[in-house]
């Protein structure tokens, strides 16, 4: 074991020593670089058939969205279970639903894309309530932690918005000679589903690598007992009923920005192709800001107040993007739009994990998951479907569909953010619900064995 003052160590470097940590965040950088292609394939290919928001909105319902009882039955299995397991068979499922899209019409499209999120809001709450048993230090690292893992979610947009173009080109000079070549010049999005499929496999042999205690106790829990105690302890809770408000009108902002951000750029803005690239790329990048400097806020001004702040600032930002019309403007505000998204999403997980016991960890990170879901979908389908039904409005100004969609988007968020003002009034102390410290600065093979064992208590095998 390292010494106190090396287990205490804060930052990137001691989090990258540990093992288990460092294992989980390529994985998922790996996967989500794939993921994110797929989703570009997806809205792409949904954009192109059908030329309205709609449409997208319903790609992104089916992704984000699938039915309510995915996440709960996660957030049960993620305790029951070995989560290390949970993890790996989901990955390997995803894999193989993902590479048989280019072999089927638009309506299996839609279907896989349905089971497909389903078997990701398995995945999710494992990850998210393994991560706190992962981190060295975990008081002081844990919003740092979580900002490296939504960082390698989301931070890869711009990585993968230019590899999705790359596929694209691949694709339309495939030589006809080699395998797969109708497949191909048939449904030129299928390199970007093929390659999602390849970094699922890589994401699940790093994650069968990792030790991740587990809590013997969690055999006992039974489905609806078990989310009978979830739901019970997330009502309970002050701050994470307060928390709940804010997540999802904050990725209700995000939804609004996916399902309309095509058509404000082709329609409003009579940009191109390009010009969307370009907004989904600094978005992206200010994902990648925001979460390298959350750490830097919550340490100077307090997690809730940064909390309120960023969802505020997602709703201001729509607000003014539907007013001002301009392209430069456009890009300029992606950039705080990502930045402010991020910190919010980061800081709220990581406020939610700390305030729960790892015993029912899973259920509450189901939650949170689902919230994140209900948000993008409620986004993405009402405000999609406001903008494509609406021509134009005139309020002082003259606004088309997609600016009345970002505006009412805008307007939804800044009102729910007041709502979860709540966790300015209930500050309370980090909870450590676990017996031990995390893995060792090393975080070598023995040493997250070693935090393995540690992390039960004492008398259990």
């Amino acid at each position: 074991m390292g010494t106190a003052s090396q287990v205490g160590e804060v930052g990137f470097r001691p989090l990258w020593r540990a093992a288990g940590f460092r294992r989980l965040l390529i994985g998922q950088a790996v996967s989500a670089t794939g993921d994110w292609v797929a989703t570009f394939a997806f809205i792409a290919l949904a954009f192109f058939l059908t030329g309205n928001q709609t449409a997208v909105a319903v790609v992104l319902v089916l992704r984000l969205v699938p039915p309510i009882f995915a996440a709960p039955v996660g957030g049960v299995l993620a305790d029951r279970l070995d989560r290390r397991l949970v993890m790996v068979t989901c990955d390997l499922i995803r894999a193989g639903l993902i590479v048989i899209v280019p072999f089927f019409g638009i309506g299996m499209l839609y279907l896989i894309a349905f089971l497909h999120e389903c078997v990701s809001l398995v995945f999710l709450p494992a990850r998210d309530a393994s991560v706190p048993l992962l981190v060295p230090a975990r008081d002081e690292n844990l919003p740092l932690a979580n900002g490296l893992v939504l960082a390698s979610s989301f931070g890869t947009i711009p990585f993968a918005a230019a590899l999705f173009g790359a596929l694209r080109v691949i694709a339309s000079h495939w030589p006809t000679f080699l395998p797969l070549a109708q497949v191909i010049h048939d449904h030129r999005t299928a390199f970007a589903f093929f390659f999602d499929g390849a970094t699922f496999v890589f994401s699940a042999s790093m994650i069968a690598r990792i030790p991740i205690p587990r809590d013997p106790a969690g055999a006992q829990i039974n489905l609806f007992s078990g989310l009978a105690e979830g739901f019970s302890y997330l009502w309970r809770e002050p701050m994470l009923r307060s928390l709940s408000a804010g997540l999802i009108v904050s990725m209700f902002g995000g939804g609004v920005l996916f399902a309309i951000g095509i058509a404000y750029i082709h329609v409003t803005l009579s940009g191109t192709d390009a010009d969307f690239g370009w907004l989904a790329a600094l978005w992206g990048l200010g994902m990648g800001i925001g979460l390298g400097g959350v750490r830097f806020f919550v340490k100077d001004r307090g997690a809730p107040f940064v909390f309120i702040a960023s969802v505020l600032a997602c709703g201001a930002v729509l607000i003014l993007m539907a007013l001002l019309p301009f392209l430069a403007l456009a890009f300029g505000a992606a950039v705080v739009f990502g930045a402010a998204f991020s910190m919010a999403i980061t800081v709220a997980l990581s406020m939610a994990q700390q305030v729960t016991e790892d015993r029912i960890r899973g259920r509450i990170m189901a939650g949170v998951q689902m919230l994140f879901r209900v948000g993008l979908g409620a986004g993405a389908l009402g405000m999609g479907a406001l903008a494509y039904k609406i021509g134009r409005v005139t309020l002082g100004v003259t606004l088309d569909g997609n600016q009345v969609g970002m505006l009412s988007g805008g307007v939804v968020i800044l009102l729910g953010g007041l709502a979860s003002s709540g966790v300015l009034r209930n500050p309370r102390p980090v909870r450590d619900e676990l017996t031990a410290a995390g893995p060792t600065e090393e975080g070598g093979e023995e040493g997250g064995e070693e935090a393995s064992s540690d992390a039960r208590e004492p008398g259990r095998p």
